[in-house]
């Protein structure tokens, strides 16, 4: 129990000393920026300009050292002789404009046509080869078909010749057996 106390201490004054500092450190940055936008001793380079700049500063604008002017009333106005920015007056402001036009001299609709043909043309062929695979498969349905057909029909005849011999057997037993019978009587 006593160590987590001692735990718990150090933690807190740990967060405390943290806090103090980045309250320090955040102090210290607002009050060098407050010094800074009065003063220019930020606005000096450590290393000179290279190229030279010539001229060194532009009359136009700068007419006077404008980082320590506070007061630009004094300063020469620009005299612009046109409004600002400048525009163009004539109609033909577009005239280096790359036109976007669909002129292509019937490419696409070449392109499109082909490519709808082509797909026509592959649909075909596989109907086609579906067909002729359907076609064989009747064909050779056809084919078991008429086999048993002419299998069927010799059976029958066969069968029919079977009948007509078992008839006749039994005509000539029945006949026999007549004789037999009208021959005992007698």
């Amino acid at each position: 129990p006593n160590r987590s106390f001692q735990t718990t201490l150090a933690m807190k004054s740990s967060v405390a000393l943290h806090l103090l500092l980045l309250l320090h450190v955040s102090f210290e940055l607002v009050s060098v920026a407050a010094k800074g936008r009065n003063s220019n001793t930020g606005l000096h380079r450590g290393t000179p300009v290279s190229p030279k700049l010539d001229p060194d500063s532009h009359k136009l604008f700068f007419g006077k050292d404008y980082p320590d002017d506070k007061d630009a009333s004094k300063h020469a106005r620009p005299k612009f002789g046109h409004p600002y920015p400048a525009l163009q007056d004539t109609s033909d402001y577009d005239k280096d404009y790359v036109k976007d036009e669909n002129h292509d001299d019937g490419e696409w609709k070449a392109q499109m046509t082909y490519d709808l043909l082509r797909t026509k043309i592959s649909k075909v062929k596989e109907e086609y080869r579906k067909t002729e695979e359907n076609e064989k498969d009747i064909r050779s349905q056809v084919d078991v078909a008429q086999k048993n057909e002419a299998n069927a029909a010799h059976a029958t005849r066969d069968a029919e010749a079977r009948a007509a011999k078992a008839k006749w057997a039994v005509e000539s037993a029945e006949e026999a057996y007549r004789r037999l019978q009208g021959g005992g009587a007698s």
